[in-house]
């Protein structure tokens, strides 16, 4: 029972993900010969780090300020401040989650998802509330939008510094793996002969 229990759900595999349950005359000290050596960026952690820790006292005086000056912003500016505020917020989880994520554990999509989402969303949407002197922006909130910025800046550039130097890395073991198994099959094929 046991046996054709596995034999079934092999056969369905197969048919799903081709190559998967062939067996590969490797042994796994091969695939840990190139090593698990991470590659993760210090600059960029650091500019994580301090974003994490910044990002309560930014979301605090950003809405205080909001708050403060509800009464002195237009209809339309009132509808536009808060639904910037909400993405803002949003996003800057979701970008600081992906970017921990992606370089701490050198994954090549989480760390490009959260440099694309630096620069194609959040980037524009902070200009707009550091420099739209339409939103009547307070000093305070300036100088918190200001620090807010300058740590997306940093990140913005550590991050693609960290992706180019990732996918470099993981292009390398890639060739090195398939050099390491295309050198093995031929030794192998002259042991068997």
């Amino acid at each position: 029972m046991a046996e054709t229990w596995k034999r079934t759900v092999t056969s369905f595999s197969d048919r799903l993900f081709p190559g998967l349950s062939y067996p590969h005359p490797y042994s796994e000290s091969d695939y840990i010969y190139f090593g698990n050596e991470i590659i993760s960026s210090l600059p960029l952690q650091m500019s994580l780090y301090f974003n994490v820790l910044f990002f309560p006292i930014w979301l605090i005086t950003v809405a205080v300020m909001l708050h403060v000056k509800y009464d002195c912003l237009s209809n339309m500016y009132r509808f536009i401040v808060v639904t910037i505020l909400v993405a803002v917020i949003g996003i800057e989880c979701l970008r600081l989650y992906l970017g921990y994520l992606g370089n701490l554990s050198e994954k090549i999509p989480e760390l490009a998802g959260f440099w694309m989402l630096s620069l194609l969303l959040q980037f524009p949407l902070q200009i707009f509330l550091f420099a739209n002197e339409r939103t009547v922006p307070q000093v305070v909130e300036r100088a918190v939008q200001g620090v807010m910025l300058s740590l997306l800046v940093v990140e913005l550039v550590s991050g693609f510094i960290a992706l180019r130097r990732a996918a470099r890395h993981q292009t390398k073991r890639f060739h090195l793996l398939q050099l390491h198994m295309q050198g093995g099959s031929t030794i192998l094929h002259h042991k068997e002969e």
